[in-house]
């Protein structure tokens, strides 16, 4: 595995260390999952009542383009919060690119969302639309939905969702505080321009799509094994499990024929056959880090990508362990794992005290309690990129 590099963002600081079952077949064989009959008359019903609709007076109306999720993405990158990326059409200048942004809370429910809930505002808002006009010009203009309705129709993952905005009104915004925190405010601009959806829909479910998370309805269909395309292992992909291989065997894997059939590896069920953490791919057992028990064999830690390894192989590649619990001062300043299985932080020197505290790890913003906000660690992704899955708790204002 090549050595990491991490950065973690909080409040005020950067540290540079270190569907669903329908989709399967009896064959192992997989598509595109389609959304059910129920989901798909939802998105029905709302195409066919925004076509009454007629644009706000003053809005421009515009359309947006395909969204991608972060593994979807040249190069990769997954944001601290599940952020679909695109562009959006009629926005501004047509020879330069308008961005279309969608972000959602990990634990964003399927269901239908009032974006005004939001107040215009990217710090405060749970389901989050904006757009950036004339992006990186000198004209640049950002516009975040100040009301509307998004639909969240079927969830495979927090990364992997299909859904659809309606009647959303778009207005004209400047940054606002709090700016230099890991999610910025903005505010509307006083009598600024105005954009409008009328409907539109987004799809970033991938073939084989998964969730490796404990408890998801993917995570453990017979025969086959969900494996983490991110560090925090909240997206996933499936994979035949077609071997009896377990833990550090050496292991073989297929790449799928065709777009509609799935990878296989000689490994067990529950075990993915990964170089992540050697040249020569082994059989590693998947494992949630967030779980009560992430459930590894013995001798070994819930890691990254989900995957179970020995720490003294995590550590000489660059992955620091500090033995505090959460709460407590670490020994160092900086670590990517202190506490316990079932219980891990980060260790991070907020304070510039010289040793850090051992913040507890979330994957949501909904999972931090009152006064308190999501940090992330960013890690780079071979190839360019990064990835900003592994998420914290500490309290605002540090």
């Amino acid at each position: 595995m090549t050595p990491h590099h991490s950065r973690v963002a909080s409040a005020s600081k950067w540290h540079f260390g270190a569907l669903l079952l329908a989709a399967m077949t009896g064959c192992g064989q997989q598509t595109e999952a389609p959304a059910a009959p129920a989901e798909q008359e939802a998105i029905q019903t709302v195409e066919q009542q925004s076509a009454l609709l007629t644009p706000p007076a003053g809005c421009t109306e515009i359309t947006l383009g395909e969204l991608s999720n972060g593994v979807e993405l040249t190069p990769v990158f997954y944001g601290s919060q599940p952020t679909y990326r695109g562009e959006f059409s009629n926005l501004g200048d047509p020879a330069v690119a308008d961005l279309a942004r969608i972000r959602l809370d990990v634990n964003t429910a399927p269901g239908l969302h009032d974006l005004a809930a939001g107040g215009t505002n990217l710090f405060t808002c749970e389901q989050c639309v904006w757009g950036i006009q004339d992006s990186g010009t000198s004209g640049q203009k950002t516009f975040v939905a100040e009301s509307g309705a998004l639909l969240l129709a079927l969830k495979v993952s927090p990364q992997q969702t299909l859904g659809a905005l309606s009647n959303v009104v778009l207005r004209e915004s400047v940054s606002a505080p709090p700016v230099s925190a890991p999610y910025t405010g903005t505010a509307p601009v006083a009598g600024g321009e105005c954009r409008w959806i009328r409907f539109a829909t987004w799809n970033t479910i991938r073939p084989g799509g998964c969730d490796p998370r404990e408890g998801s309805l993917t995570a453990n269909i017979p025969g086959h094994t969900c494996v983490a395309t991110d560090y925090a292992a909240d997206d996933g992909t499936l994979e035949r499990s077609a071997g009896t291989k377990t833990q550090g065997e050496a292991c073989t894997y297929t790449a799928a024929s065709s777009p509609s059939e799935l990878a296989a590896t000689d490994c067990a069920q529950g075990y993915a056959c990964t170089d992540a953490y050697t040249d020569a791919p082994q059989c590693l057992a998947t494992c949630d880090y967030m779980a009560a028990n992430p459930g590894c064999p013995s001798g070994t830690v819930c890691g990254v990508y989900g995957l179970c390894i020995q720490q003294s192989v995590m550590e000489p590649i660059g992955f620091e362990f500090d033995p505090a619990l959460i709460g407590e001062t670490c020994t160092l300043g900086y670590a990517e794992f202190c506490g316990v299985e079932g219980a891990r932080g980060v260790c991070l020197d907020l304070k510039r005290t010289g040793h850090g505290t051992c913040f507890r790890y979330a994957r949501a913003r909904s999972e931090c309690g009152a006064g308190e906000e999501l940090g992330f660690v960013s890690y780079g992704r071979p190839g360019g990129g990064s990835d900003r899955t592994y998420g914290f708790c500490y309290p605002d204002g540090l």
